[in-house]
């Protein structure tokens, strides 16, 4: 069979034939033929070979038929040959070209396509609800309306409308004024709406630009704010729509999204906390609960036109967003309010810088209420400076004072260092070979308090007895007591930011004298910082007979497409002085209340433990005695106790002695948690409960 030639005709293939038959009879071909043959030896071997004119191919073709022993080949002229060539390169820089964008550049490529014809927006989820223990809703979220833009469509369709000479920030303002006159929502700046709109173009991190083809342009309106919007992009597109309305209908949508809202406003604000306008928490429970709230994003992807107008038929797809689980906390809503209301008549009439309370049931380490006042309304949190956003229970670190003196007394008694019948001697200043000690008696101007037991020592807060009870104990001793009690560490509460606290471990010391100086100081509440709910925790585990429970906000966590709720064990962990210690150091400070510097924390028919304490703020490196922090910690039933309450304050205006000031304020909240538990539970927040006044029962001590 002869190799016929692609690119010549049925009759010029015969010719082929014709010439190599030629060969064959040793004939010269007709003048007519395209082809000169040529016959060529090789050897013994004789090849047929015809050189063709043909314009369009150059190439050798070699036929697979031999003739006679002959083979016969054709050759071309070297014009065919060039052109196969140059083919053949066109093809393989296409091949190398396909290779690279779609093998090295296919993702970068795909994703520079998609940010043209495809627009995705982002569905925020419904956060969980967030409950009291009666399941009182503390936290919700409604439906709201969000305005966005596509300012690359937007100012594609107004140059095409108004000419290319109009510039982008005209276009802006043009379209800008036309939003918010249809919005009318104050919290809408046309300049900032006119700005947003005019930029297409933005810098990614590495540099390279992007095209601008989503931003907000006004977030969580009323469904009010958006009816005329709504409308104008609801209209057919017709000859006679303002040019305004019909660049807005190509660039412009409304998005559904949910907003949070706190239905009692500023009740327990610091507790719960607030989010951002991205469904983030931020502060209390809402950032410390947030992997658990904030559920799963959803999407809207589609196709769109040129014009950035979605396509009739075009690509659509649609993830639901999924909504976070509802968690119940501990918050006893009816005794939040009572503890808040007494902290607000605390902070116009003793005028503090800050305020805290703190009320724990010690058998289980739930959190009834907390307290932390200048407050916020989480539903305007953006009025409300920075300061106030924290939950100082949590986060308000000081030296105690002689609110501490009880736990020294249970780490001294439960080591054996001393006995309910140790004495001790106070005569006002007690000195020593590097360092002195003053009983507050010297400030105050009252008698010395002489020979001293430790309950004596407790209940007349004495200052030199408490010092040289420590002393009689090892450092370590000591610290390894307070450890168990929790103080120096993060609590783990779960409400927000936390602070630890400070102190000192027995291996910081290195001179004698500083640890026994220490010590003596630590012993009333000095050299050591706690923050209020470091002494809840602490007096709690003295109520629950020396055991430590961990202190704990959240309760449940609750499905709201189930209702099933998974309920939280409380955690123990373990004694931190033994029940006999415990029961000891109940009864001293049953004495404070009756017959010591609590006597204005009493409750009628109720016996009551606690301790006063009055710490003096360190200033420019020196005790100012101008500068305290009051506080009272108890509990009650005072022999089976079911509430423990702190209450603290900073640097009041009116009244230095935390007897004075704090204990007061302990009998109030008491009374009205007392009063509470007499009807029958849960009782509604919008009863109004006038909190008894803590000043008409008290009498001078």
């Amino acid at each position: 069979m002869l190799a016929e030639c692609p690119y010549l005709g049925g009759n010029e293939n015969l010719q082929l034939a014709e010439a190599a038959s030629l060969f064959q009879r040793n004939e010269s071909p007709p003048t007519s033929s395209l082809y000169s043959p040529t016959l060529i030896k090789f050897g013994e071997k004789s090849v047929a070979v015809a050189q063709t004119t043909c314009p369009v191919e150059r190439e050798f073709i070699q036929a697979e038929t031999d003739i006679d022993g002959k083979e016969v080949i054709l050759v071309l002229s070297n014009r065919c040959s060039l052109t196969m060539l140059f083919v053949f390169l066109v093809h393989l820089g296409l091949a190398s070209w396909l290779f690279y964008m779609q093998g090295l550049q296919g993702a970068q490529a795909k994703e520079k396509a998609e940010s043209v014809w495809l627009r995705r927006i982002d569905l925020a989820p419904a956060r969980g609800n967030i409950y009291s223990r009666n399941l009182q809703i503390l936290a919700t979220c409604q439906l709201t309306y969000s305005v966005w833009a596509d300012p690359n469509a937007i100012q594609s369709v107004a140059k095409k409308i108004w000419g290319q000479q109009v510039s982008n920030d005209e276009i802006g303002k043009r379209i800008a004024h036309e939003i918010c006159s249809m919005l009318k929502a104050e919290q809408i700046s046309e300049r900032d709406l006119a700005r947003r709109l005019s930029r297409t173009v933005r810098n990614r991190s590495n540099g390279k630009p992007i095209l601008v083809r989503f931003v907000w342009l006004a977030r969580q309106l009323d469904e009010s704010n958006v009816i005329e919007l709504r409308r104008i992009l609801g209209m057919k597109r017709a000859k006679d729509v303002p040019p305004e309305w019909r660049i807005i209908q190509a660039g412009v949508g409304i998005s559904p999204e949910v907003h949070r809202i706190y239905p009692y406003g500023r009740l327990a604000a610091a507790t719960l906390g607030f989010v951002n306008l991205d469904n983030i928490g931020y502060y209390g429970v809402e950032r410390g609960w947030d992997e658990i709230l904030k559920g799963k994003a959803g999407s809207v992807e589609l196709e769109v036109d040129a014009l950035g107008r979605p396509l009739p038929n075009g690509y659509l797809s649609y993830l639901p967003p999924q909504t976070g689980s509802s968690i119940i906390l501990t918050i006893d809503e009816q005794i939040q309010k009572a503890a808040e209301k007494v902290i607000d008549e605390a902070m116009k009439k003793f005028q503090p810088k800050s305020a805290s309370a703190v009320v724990i049931d010690p058998v289980n380490g739930d959190i009834l209420a907390l307290v932390s006042k200048p407050d916020f309304d989480p539903n305007e949190y953006r009025r409300f400076p920075q300061e106030r956003f924290l939950n100082r229970p949590l986060t308000f670190v000081y030296e105690p004072g002689s609110t501490f003196k009880p736990l020294v007394a249970a780490a001294l008694l439960d080591h054996g260092v001393i006995t309910e019948h140790s004495i001790a001697h106070c005569n006002g200043t007690w000195k020593t070979e590097t360092f002195s000690v003053r009983c507050w008696v010297v400030q105050k101007g009252t008698a010395v308090h002489g020979a001293e037991s430790i309950s004596d020592a407790l209940k007349h807060s004495c200052n030199i007895a408490m010092a040289q009870f420590a002393l009689k104990a090892s450092y370590r001793q000591i610290y390894e007591t307070l450890v168990k009690f929790g103080i120096g560490r993060k609590l783990g509460v779960g409400a927000g930011f936390e602070e630890a606290g400070w102190l000192d471990p027995p291996n910081r010391f290195l001179a004698k004298s500083a640890i026994r100086h220490h010590q003596a100081t630590l012993a009333f509440g000095q050299s050591v910082a706690v923050t209020p709910m470091h002494m809840a925790v602490a007096y709690a585990a003295l109520a629950n007979h020396g055991k430590v429970m961990k202190p704990r906000i959240v309760k449940g966590i609750k499905d709201e497409k189930t209702g099933k709720i998974q309920w939280l064990k409380p955690q123990d962990l373990g004694f931190a002085v033994s029940p006999l210690t415990a029961s000891k150091i109940c009864d001293m400070l049953i004495s404070v209340v009756e017959e010591g510097t609590g006597k204005r924390a009493k409750l009628e028919g109720v016996k009551v433990a606690g301790k006063t304490g009055t710490a003096t703020k360190v200033v420019n490196g020196r005790y100012d005695p101008t500068k305290v922090v009051v506080s009272f910690f108890g509990f009650f039933p005072a022999h089976s106790p079911k509430w423990v309450i702190g209450i603290v304050l900073d640097e009041p205006a009116y009244g230095k002695w935390g007897g004075e000031v704090a204990a007061p304020l302990f009998a109030a909240l008491g009374q009205q948690i007392l009063w509470r538990v007499q009807p029958p539970r849960p009782l509604s927040l919008t009863q109004d409960l006038t909190a008894l006044s803590f000043f008409s029962h008290v009498s001078s001590n």
